[in-house]
């Protein structure tokens, strides 16, 4: 009896795993400033990014640099490579950014004011999805674009599952070797003196306070957590300067929330020919389990 008790619990048992799993399912995610509209990519319909996006098979992709696309004809490029479902911040604004997804995008929030480029805040598949672009100009208003970005994530009514990606513009201090051979200051001493007043650093150094908020907001960077070296973001292949070495730096992030980190299976930038070439910016690719 106790037998066939047994076998009849573990058979309810594994009937009910189906349901287990659905309610946490694994997603598959890619962050890319795609370049003023993938610019490079000038045939119609944009053939080589759609064929590349359908290689790398991501459920979600947050957008920078979305140049030149309207609500409706970002639906119709989204379509071509699956995603059935799409937003973009705002039409008519140069460097708006936007999400499209294989499952519907719901509970859309869009925040243009008090920002030079704006985020989107999205529920998927029961994560809280962001796609964010912070200035690339002062880092004063850097500051209180990331400011605006963590008060808006600390008032919404859920903490958990948050997925916050983009490029911030910024470097972070767990990169700080890489940055130690002074060019990346000579290069934004070089960008003051033609731009002034806009200053991109604190006191003649480099501000890394932008990224040390998100780390202390309880943000975790996927991609340092996989790979505790350098890896860079700037410059791909096609944008390296012809003569002389790259000032190279990472600038794109994506940082979850620590109730996700158990289920972390990899992150890594997507380097190949497609990416060394299409736009400035080398993707960045996440996967939960």
């Amino acid at each position: 009896m106790n037998c066939k008790r047994s076998i009849i619990l573990a058979l309810i048992f594994f009937s009910h795993l189906p349901a287990l799993f659905a309610q946490q399912p694994s997603l598959r995610v890619i962050t890319y400033n795609i370049f003023e509209g993938m610019k490079l990519d000038t045939a119609a319909g944009k053939p080589s990014f759609v064929a590349w996006i359908k290689k790398m098979d991501p459920d979600v992709l947050a957008l920078q640099e979305v140049t030149n696309f309207t609500q409706a004809s970002l639906e119709k490029l989204a379509e071509q490579y699956g995603h059935r479902y799409a937003v973009l911040l705002i039409e008519g604004e140069k460097f708006p950014v936007a999400i499209t997804s294989k499952y519907p995008i719901l509970h859309v929030q869009k925040v243009s004011d008090n920002m030079d480029r704006g985020f989107i805040t999205a529920s998927i598949q029961g994560y809280n999805i962001v796609s964010v672009h912070l200035t690339p100009f002062d880092y004063r208003k850097r500051a209180q674009e990331i400011d605006l970005l963590m008060a808006h994530i600390k008032a919404q009514p859920v903490q958990q599952k948050w997925i916050v990606m983009g490029d911030f513009n910024t470097l972070s201090p767990v990169d700080s070797a890489n940055y130690s051979d002074g060019r990346m200051i000579a290069n934004y001493q070089a960008y003051e003196k033609k731009y002034a007043p806009i200053l991109k650093l604190a006191d003649g150094k480099i501000d890394y306070s932008v990224i040390e908020k998100v780390h202390k907001a309880g943000f975790t960077d996927v991609l340092h957590k996989m790979h505790p070296g350098f890896v860079k973001t700037v410059h791909p292949k096609r944008f390296e300067p012809k003569t002389g070495s790259d000032v190279s730096s990472r600038i794109d992030f994506i940082f979850i929330s620590k109730d996700l980190l158990k289920k972390l299976a990899t992150a890594r930038v997507l380097t190949d020919d497609f990416t060394d070439n299409y736009s400035d910016h080398y993707p960045v690719l996440f996967e939960l389990k």
